[in-house]
């Protein structure tokens, strides 16, 4: 799943890949959050990634050419069982909203020209977030990145998620994602986590392979992240993540408990 408006185990049948790896790669530890952290951001970044791929939808069909809006991104409020994604534009005058669009989880609805264009200082901050993730962001994997914005569980500033889209149809790109920790104010990025080693993108398992899964090697933390979870969401896939000598399940959401790899004696 994608923004398309501005895009751009052990017993398993399984699909197997590891990224190739430079053997003295030395990597600079990433943050580190619980396993239930991480599944409430990876839920965050699907809900906001199906959002914003629906209201872009909803959205060119009404304006056919964002442009000549002058829309410049949007940000997503979450309410209830909704999510608004407000389109920001920029005529001259600096950020204002444009068009607003519900999506909930039968679809998007129509699009609304906001009776107040002035962003709130929370949504102008998150903005302000995903534009500063923007300007330092590093070479995509795929040509561009999808982006998401949520506030960070552990303090008063934000996360900006760039994502890699998927290469060709159907395949689930592993890698190629980075975290943005970034200031209250939106202006400052306070670290760059990224959350692969490489651009790794598996190809999903035959329809027919029962109980099959996809398996990656990920060294960048002893856990899975939040990203893994997004993706066992988003492709509707499980995923079976390698660290070290664990094997951890992850699941229409969920991190499952590790279990310990058994190595064959030499």
């Amino acid at each position: 799943m994608a923004s398309r408006l501005f895009s751009g185990l052990l017993g398993l049948a399984l699909v197997v890949a590891a990224p190739t790896l430079a053997a003295e790669t030395v990597r600079p530890p990433i943050r580190a959050f619980d396993t239930r952290t991480l599944e409430q951001l990876g839920a965050t970044i699907y809900r906001q990634d199906r959002a914003a791929w629906l209201a872009s939808d909803a959205l060119t069909a009404k304006i056919k050419d964002p442009a000549k809006e002058k829309i410049i991104g949007w940000v997503v409020e979450g309410h209830g069982d909704a999510e608004t994604v407000r389109f920001v534009r920029d005529a001259g005058q600096g950020p204002e909203l444009a068009f607003d669009v519900e999506v909930t989880a039968k679809g998007a609805g129509k699009p609304t020209a906001p009776s107040d264009r002035v962003l709130s200082e929370p949504a102008r901050a998150a903005f302000a977030a995903r534009m500063t993730a923007a300007r330092i962001a590093p070479r995509p994997c795929a040509g561009t990145f999808n982006s998401v914005v949520a506030k960070d569980p552990t303090s008063d500033g934000w996360l900006v998620w760039l994502l890699s889209p998927s290469p060709t149809r159907g395949a689930v790109p592993v890698g190629g994602h980075y975290r943005f920790s970034i200031s209250a104010d939106g202006q400052t990025v306070k670290q760059v986590d990224a959350l692969s080693a490489s651009c790794l993108t598996l190809q999903p398992p035959p329809a027919n392979a029962g109980g099959a899964g996809l398996v990656a090697s990920h060294v960048v933390s002893p856990t899975p992240v939040e990203t893994h979870v997004f993706l066992s969401l988003a492709y509707r896939q499980p995923l079976y993540i390698v660290t070290g000598d664990q094997f951890w399940p992850v699941q229409e959401g969920r991190i499952g408990a590790p279990s310990p790899i058994k190595r064959q004696s030499p």
